[in-house]
């Protein structure tokens, strides 16, 4: 097992301590996690990525994830990040748009701008689960 899976497993099983979810609360993450699949299934540059895909239960697999990462119930279930990006046409600046929907959608939301950054670099730290450079510009 390699650094990024060990990390990775330790956000997802292990227990943490206090951690940004208390600061930021559940119905925040709800919000944000609806507010950003709202915008990515319409953006321009991605939202063909998420064009084939059921935007309620992607809604609630991330919101699951992210109040995992954010040092919540670890009741995520879904595939490793690795597996469920494997066969979408991912490229990093899919990504980077991703992120900089996330953070607006954080920023719009007035979460303190510690708590927006800590949640970003996270995510940041998953970056290569999720893009493969082996992946087609499209399909």
């Amino acid at each position: 097992m390699n650094k990024l899976d060990k990390k990775l497993l330790d956000i997802l099983v292990c227990p943490v301590s206090k951690g940004p979810l208390e600061q930021i609360g559940d119905e925040l993450i709800r919000e944000a996690i609806s507010r950003f699949y709202d915008r990515a299934f319409s953006d321009l540059f991605i939202g063909f990525i998420f064009s084939k895909f059921d935007k309620n239960h992607l809604i609630e697999m991330q919101i699951l994830f992210a109040t995992a990462m954010l040092g919540g119930p670890k009741n995520y279930r879904g595939k490793p990040l690795k597996a469920a990006h494997m066969k979408l046409p991912l490229k990093g600046p899919h990504f980077d748009r991703r992120q900089v929907i996330m953070r607006e959608v954080l920023e719009e939301l007035n979460l303190d701008k510690k708590l927006v950054d800590q949640w970003m670099e996270l995510e940041e730290g998953l970056r290569p689960l999720i893009i493969s450079d082996k992946a087609p510009c499209s399909e």
